[in-house]
């Protein structure tokens, strides 16, 4: 009799009768965006927001894909609305990355597109702004800002330049041996032109720590980490145009060493993006990053 009214039970939870996890995850959004449009409690809202797609303390990620896409886009309305632009334009950004084909990411797209056309042109390049242990101003990681510092931070010390430095890290519990710090912007002013970005990179070695963590995942070999920089242009209608990421010509030396790319920039370039990578379980440094015109 237990075992009857128990499958009686488990199948009245799945019916329509019980809320269903999807149809809850899109109460919750509905939620926020209410406490964002009408209440105007921003804050509450992108509380709501993060719990949605896992990052409120003890939660797990709720609903399908599209609502959690949809929660970070509103995450990055409400960054915006207080004035963090460079933690929208992160947070955009991870929306058209893990998200794609969503409804999320293409509005998140569209945004981004927009920012960076009123961008000015590359900032920060000489790490001279901002709090040492934090992500430096200017640029961002594919993380939300309570995430950036575990990805870069700024330096003061162990600096090629004596100004200032980053480092991109990859901390250890992450899924995939790689780090990202890069920024965006408008392309119109280099339409044509030869540019050259240019900087400082080293490598720091993995930790004993992070040796352990390899080892245990069968990763890649330390001799195989890298500090590399990237160049790449996106075009009208989101077609790729120049790219290079320095795949030929990794850094994996502990010593500063100076770096280039040269390129020409499309004529119908939309934006351009200048990052620096670290791959693997080392660490990347850079250094006196410049971005200039050649000819």
């Amino acid at each position: 009799m237990w075992i009857a009214i128990s499958a009686i039970l488990a199948a009245a939870a799945t019916g329509p009768g019980w809320p269903q996890p999807e149809a809850e995850a899109e109460r919750r959004l509905e939620a926020g965006i209410h406490r964002e449009m009408v209440l105007g409690d921003l804050k509450g809202a992108m509380e709501e927001y993060r719990a949605l797609v896992g990052h409120a303390a003890g939660s797990k990620a709720v609903g399908s894909k599209a609502v959690e896409a949809r929660a970070l886009f509103q995450m990055a309305q409400c960054q915006e609305k207080l004035g963090r632009h460079t933690d929208a334009l992160a947070t955009y950004r991870r929306v058209t990355a893990e998200y794609r084909g969503t409804d999320g990411a293409v509005r998140a797209q569209a945004r981004l597109a927009d920012l960076v056309d009123n961008a000015p042109g590359p900032r920060n390049l000489k790490f001279e702004e901002g709090e040492v242990g934090k992500m430096p101003p200017g640029w961002q990681v594919w993380a939300l800002p309570s995430e950036a510092a575990d990805l870069a931070e700024l330096r003061r010390t162990g600096c090629r330049s004596g100004v200032g430095c980053a480092v991109v890290l990859v901390p250890s519990n992450a899924p995939r041996p790689f780090g990202y710090m890069g920024q965006s912007f408008n392309a119109a002013p280099y339409r044509g032109r030869t540019v050259r970005l240019g900087a400082w990179l080293r490598l720091e070695p993995r930790s004993p720590g992070d040796l352990i963590t390899s080892w245990l995942r069968m990763e890649a070999p330390a001799a195989e980490d890298s500090a590399q920089m990237r160049l790449s242009v996106d075009r009208q209608n989101h077609r790729s145009g120049f790219f290079d990421n320095m795949e030929n010509r990794p850094v994996r030396s502990a010593e500063w060493t100076r770096c280039e790319i040269v390129g020409t920039i499309d004529n119908d370039a939309r934006f351009i993006e200048i990052a620096v990578m670290s791959i693997g379980r080392g660490r990347a440094w850079v250094d006196d990053v410049s971005f200039e015109v050649v000819k």
